[in-house]
């Protein structure tokens, strides 16, 4: 038994250094395809690097297909990372796959399936990354979040997005963004991309590739306008009024759209962003609640950004996480934790 992990080991070490290898290999020759543009550009060279799926780290909510091969009836497919991390397959306890690459687990899996097969090999093929979109809002045509299928500038995403709004004033369209205050969220930090120059100069040194879980914003040059995402029937934004609850925004009684989306809303928990660029402050609200006359409506402020999230654990964590991240971490105490724990990172379906 003791021969076998040490095999087990070693294996995992040498897949480890092989793979290193390939990645540094792989890494070297992108740079080397970086232009000159790209090259005078203040961002790193990194960011002018595609995003690929390649070796990527599996994260709860992703889904893959397992077998082994040779053996019939082994197949498994869309096996999802549990809430706790682990991978659940027929013969098998869990088996830890949070942070760990497809190729990783499989090899854990043949060292406790060889009780049962002789030299088993097994396949583990990701079909979905939960956690692999971004998300774009703000003056844009169709904001939202979209899938990371290919690899994708800013511009792209923005035209993925049905490019910049136009506003209709008498009988011309008129432009309605403010380029100066839009900007990009990525793992909880600002990154400086000049979106002027981006959109109006064709500077592209300013078009880096997005990320999974980066959030785009485009900026309103009219200044007052309520921001609803996340499981709605209708992302938007809308001129404020005096008096707007946030049961009217979700509603669509005041804009004559709207609602959530039953199946999949998760409407005990509604996040409230208000004064994003200044002094961010974070609420939580129990809508459900609201409805029901158990708690008092809540009354929104210009910018206010209301986000309703995904029931259970296929709530995506890591774009909640570089939305929020930055804005949860001026708070301290009890209330930063509690919106940590029972609403950035949920475990599992809540009552």
């Amino acid at each position: 038994m003791r021969s076998k992990l040490s095999i087990t080991a070693v294996l995992l070490l040498l897949a480890g250094l092989a793979q290193a290898a390939d990645d540094t290999a792989a890494h070297s020759n992108l740079l080397s395809q970086i232009t000159a543009t790209q090259k005078r550009s203040k961002f790193p060279p990194e960011f002018f690097i595609p995003h690929t799926t390649e070796n990527r780290k599996l994260q709860v909510g992703d889904e893959v297909e397992i077998s082994v091969f040779g053996q019939r009836d082994t197949i498994a497919e869309n096996v999802p990372v549990a809430p706790d991390g682990k991978i659940y397959y027929r013969f098998l306890t869990g088996i830890q796959a949070e942070g760990r690459t497809a190729q990783e687990v499989a090899l854990e899996m043949e060292s406790k399936l060889g009780h049962l097969f002789n030299n088993p090999e097994v396949s583990i093929i990701p079909t979905k990354f939960i956690s692999n979109r971004f998300a774009i809002f703000g003056k844009v045509e169709t904001g939202g979040v979209y899938p990371l299928d290919t690899p994708t500038t800013v511009r792209q995403a923005i035209a993925k997005a049905q490019g910049i709004a136009l506003g209709k004033y008498h009988d011309s369209w008129i432009p309605i963004h403010n380029y100066k205050d839009s900007w990009l969220i990525r793992d909880g930090q600002k990154i400086p991309v000049n979106f002027e120059s981006l959109m109006i100069k064709d500077d592209f040194s300013e078009d880096i590739y997005v990320r999974p879980g980066d959030v785009i914003y485009i900026a309103s040059a009219l200044g007052r306008e309520i921001y609803l995402m996340g499981e709605v029937n209708q992302q938007q934004s809308q001129p404020f009024t005096a008096g707007l609850t946030l049961t009217q925004l979700i509603s669509g009684l005041d804009a004559g759209a709207g609602g959530y989306k039953e199946a999949s809303a998760d409407i005990k928990r509604v996040v409230i962003l208000r004064d994003a660029l200044n002094e961010p402050k974070v609420f939580k609200v129990n809508l459900d609640a609201i409805l029901r006359g158990k708690e008092q409506n809540v009354f929104l402020e210009p910018g206010d950004i209301v986000f309703v999230p995904e029931k259970s654990f296929l709530f995506t964590r890591n774009l909640v996480k570089a939305m929020f991240s930055t804005f949860v971490n001026t708070f301290a105490g009890e209330f930063a934790s509690d919106i940590n724990r029972k609403y950035l990172f949920p475990t599992g379906t809540q009552p």
